[in-house]
């Protein structure tokens, strides 16, 4: 046969398709089923247990946990933070050592920024084996797949290190120390170690901390800090279909009556009379 053939790991593993709340394309309405809350308050402990020391989110406060978290929970997560001002338009009266100029952090407060892991790409490159771990702001569009792909990646350490699962293949490069091998990773060698662990965290509402369930979690609370109006745009789009439809019956109800006297009228003609 001609031509070449395709390298097994030149691209990534398809995902697996997995029934989201907020994915019409799993055969859920977009209007009658929305975000899963109590997913995303779980998927928001997991993210900040474990994501957050590498991935950041950017141009997001604390107070936007108010749609799954009380004011009282914003303030003590914000408050467990040091918050150092360093921004360039801070008033300098503001600034608490006055006699040094130095930035002294402080408790965080819910109309703070979620802090940064590492000041800037380049640090946070140098401690992640090379490779600046992604902003998760817009993370759920930025990949194809979406949170699909996100719950295949982070599921999928287990292949190659479990006699029962599909062993490293041989065609890939040695790996260096700290990388981990992953089929759904395009290339098949990811530099971010295997995230999660069963039992690693302790979930308030009691629900087990498997695998796979932080996963779903933490996907579904990537999806949210995504696209956060979801749920408002889902009702917007019902009420205003709600309302064409309504307007649309009185429209036909209102043209019956007006006209339907001309376009249903019998016209006839009698030769044998005039009517001039």
């Amino acid at each position: 046969m001609g031509g070449k053939k395709a390298h097994p790991y030149k691209r990534q593993w398809h995902w697996m398709d997995n029934d989201w709340t907020h994915n019409y394309l799993s055969g859920n309405s977009i209007m009658f089923s929305g975000y899963d809350w109590p997913a995303i308050r779980r998927g928001r402990q997991v993210y900040t247990e474990v994501f957050a020391p590498c991935h950041p989110i950017s141009v997001m406060t604390f107070n936007h946990f108010e749609a799954f978290m009380t004011k009282e929970e914003i303030k003590k997560l914000a408050a467990s933070y040091d918050i150092v001002e360093t921004d360039y338009w801070l008033p300098e009266h503001i600034i608490a050592d006055q006699a040094t100029g130095e930035y002294t952090p402080r408790p965080g407060v819910g109309t703070d920024l979620l802090p940064k892991p590492f000041p800037n790409s380049f640090a946070a490159a140098a401690a992640n084996n090379g490779k600046a771990p992604p902003d998760m702001r817009l993370l759920a569009y930025g990949v194809e797949g979406a949170s699909d792909y996100i719950f295949s990646l982070i599921t999928g350490y287990n292949w190659g290190t479990h006699e029962d699962y599909l062993g490293v293949p041989p065609w890939l490069p040695p790996m260096k120390a700290g990388l981990s091998f992953n089929p759904y990773y395009k290339g098949g060698i990811i530099a971010m170690p295997n995230p999660l662990s069963d039992g690693m965290l302790e979930y308030e509402d009691g629900t087990p901390a498997t695998i796979s369930q932080m996963a779903y979690d933490v996907c579904n609370f990537i999806q949210w800090e995504t696209e956060i109006e979801f749920d408002e745009k889902r009702a917007v789009l019902l009420k205003a279909g709600l309302t064409m439809n309504a307007m649309l019956l009185l429209l036909l109800h209102w043209g019956q009556k007006m006209y339907s006297w001309h376009l249903y009228k019998r016209v006839t003609y009698r030769y044998w009379k005039k009517t001039w």
